[in-house]
């Protein structure tokens, strides 16, 4: 893969998880530690701790699947 191409795969897949945490906030409450985090623009592995504190599991494992997903595709 090229520089062009790796660019691609990493834009297509910052995309991706970003539409999938957007999707994940809407379903959160505005004090959710996990909210303040996404609203914040903080890395997603602190996204993922704070989601995992308060006992947003299965948020933690969807994402492992999208990523899984994403690198099967070659996103």
């Amino acid at each position: 893969m090229g520089q062009n191409g790796v660019e691609q795969h990493q834009n297509g897949l910052e995309h991706g998880l970003e539409e999938f945490v957007a999707e994940f906030r809407l379903k959160l409450p505005a004090r959710s530690k996990t909210a303040q985090a996404i609203d914040q623009k903080d890395p997603f592995e602190k996204i993922a701790f704070k989601a995992i504190d308060e006992g947003y599991v299965e948020f933690v494992d969807q994402f492992s699947k999208f990523m899984e997903t994403c690198l099967r595709r070659g996103i």
